[in-house]
């Protein structure tokens, strides 16, 4: 081992990079050259051409799926010219499958039918349709009950009225007395 035996890997990798990084290349440890080529090579500049305009664009009906749509990214083209080129391309059909999993996919307006499944909300919508019939029928049961109640007061309010006037008022009670007089058997006075 080399350096110092209580040195770590990361120390010692840093303590190298350090060093290298301090070093100037040397002319001999520079790598030789393969054959052929030459040791300075020429450096070509690269002249920028100008940005692509509007009037530089193919038009958009003439292009196609294997056109080049790169230069309508460039800088001096318009932005409608740009959209219109990216509409074209992204309405081939290879940018048109559908995946599937997109939840709009599937048809919901036709559902398979139950059978003889009961869900809970089947069973808590009957509950609730039993529930408003009973209640229904118990309101109609109280007003009848009121209704009577009236009907017994009004009566009671009529005999009151008769009594106080002194008229000989024919009340239900009266007449189911005497028709119950007219059916009984009448007894022989002979028999005393």
């Amino acid at each position: 081992m080399s350096g110092s035996e209580g040195e770590s890997v990361l120390s010692r990798w840093s303590r190298r990079k350090l060093e290298a990084e301090q070093e100037p290349l040397n002319v001999e440890q520079a790598p030789a050259p393969e054959a052929g080529v030459s040791p300075i090579e020429p450096v070509v500049e690269e002249i920028e051409a100008p940005p692509l305009t509007d009037a530089d664009m193919p038009d958009v009906e003439s292009l196609t799926e294997e056109s080049d749509f790169s230069p309508f990214m460039s800088a001096g083209v318009s932005d409608e010219l740009r959209n219109l080129a990216l509409r074209k391309l992204f309405r081939a059909p290879v940018f048109n499958i559908r995946d599937g999993l997109d939840e709009y996919d599937e048809d919901y307006t036709y559902f398979e039918k139950l059978g003889d499944i009961v869900t809970c909300d089947m069973k808590h919508q009957v509950e609730m349709q039993e529930q408003k019939v009973r209640e229904a029928l118990e309101a109609e049961n109280e007003a009848g009950e009121e209704a009577e109640l009236e009907d017994v007061e009004a009566i009671e309010d009529e005999d009151e009225v008769a009594i106080e006037t002194g008229d000989d008022v024919n009340r239900p009670e009266q007449i189911d007395a005497v028709a119950d007089d007219e059916h009984k058997p009448a007894t022989r006075v002979d028999d005393e």
